[in-house]
């Protein structure tokens, strides 16, 4: 009867059922391709390394290729093995987002949240940030707040805002971070500039141009100083503005110059007014969510923290 219903089972199962994978090996071999090492994830995972192997060796026997490649100092992935990491990580991912989704359905959440980011990215990415984020929690009252950038992490390390986009992280234990984007600079000038029609800037030439710089001290502008420093030059600047509008307006009246992230320049300078020219050498920031170490469990924060880096993943692969 048994075998007769075992029978039964896989003549009529789906393909879509069989072609599974076992989410207790996938969880098992991504722990061992990440730490390239049987015992050491055995102890990471809490479970015989003897038992583990047979999982994996399980897991390789269900897909019809090996994955790991064993020498005498630990594992190493195979090309088959490299796939299957690669993707472990974005279903594993997938997996824990579905369990919080049905642990917040289950408790009928209501409350708020909140969220602070500069002007360029309010206006590039946090649409799409708030539009997904209220479309899963709609009884969620969600703040969004606009910043300049030192401004934002103000507002986070005190607690007036649960999650931050950030340009710079700080050793300060209770944030917690994570990366975003790394993401080219550009000097912009108006059209009309004796350098606009240049390739691209030399750093040494920075010298010699006059410059509206942002106000606050965190973010872009520390990238900027950094990289100046890096080449033994001053920059010309006697203006300091953290309004991105006001900024484009000096430029073109008075014929400054400014810096700007590329994916704002391809998308708020009009190209009949501006030119964003590369640097060489490349200058570039990298971008940063954060959130107070003691709210990163929450489901919400966490669900938002999701969608702010599914969204920059999203638009940074298309740029």
């Amino acid at each position: 009867m048994a075998k007769s219903a075992q029978s039964l089972r896989g003549k009529t199962a789906s393909p879509e059922a069989r072609n599974v994978i076992d989410s207790r090996r996938l969880l098992y071999f991504y722990h061992v391709g990440r730490m390239r090492s049987f015992s050491v994830a055995a102890s990471f995972l809490g479970i015989a390394q003897p038992a583990l192997s047979r999982q994996i060796q399980q897991l390789e026997s269900d897909l019809g290729v090996q994955l790991l490649a064993r020498n005498g100092r630990g594992v190493s992935l195979t090309e088959s093995g490299t796939i299957l990491h690669r993707q472990a990580l974005a279903i594993l991912g997938e997996m824990s987002s579905t369990l919080e989704q049905l642990q917040v359905a289950r408790h009928k959440p209501t409350g708020q949240i909140s969220i602070a980011a500069p002007a360029g990215i309010m206006s590039l990415f946090m649409p799409d940030i708030v539009r997904r984020f209220i479309a899963s929690f709609p009884e969620i009252r969600l703040t969004a707040i606009q910043a300049a950038t030192g401004e934002v992490y103000d507002h986070l390390a005190s607690g007036a805002v649960d999650v931050a986009v950030i340009m710079h992280p700080r050793s300060a234990q209770k944030i917690f971070c994570q990366r975003l984007t790394v993401e080219p600079l550009r000097l912009v000038v108006r059209r009309q500039h004796p350098i606009a029609k240049q390739e691209f800037v030399e750093r040494d030439q920075l010298k010699s141009l006059k410059f509206v710089l942002p106000a606050s001290r965190h973010g872009m502008r520390e990238y900027i100083e950094r990289y100046c420093e890096e080449g033994g030059i001053e920059l010309d600047c006697n203006l300091f503005i953290d309004s991105v509008p006001l900024m484009k307006a000096l430029v073109l009246d008075l014929n400054l110059c400014a810096f700007l992230p590329k994916q704002n320049c391809d998308t708020d300078l009009d190209a009949s007014n501006f030119v964003a020219l590369p640097l060489k050498p490349v200058l570039t920031r990298t971008v940063y969510v954060a959130s107070l170490e003691a709210r990163s469990k929450s489901p919400f924060v966490k669900a938002l923290i999701r969608e702010v880096i599914s969204v920059f993943k999203e638009k940074s692969a298309a740029a």
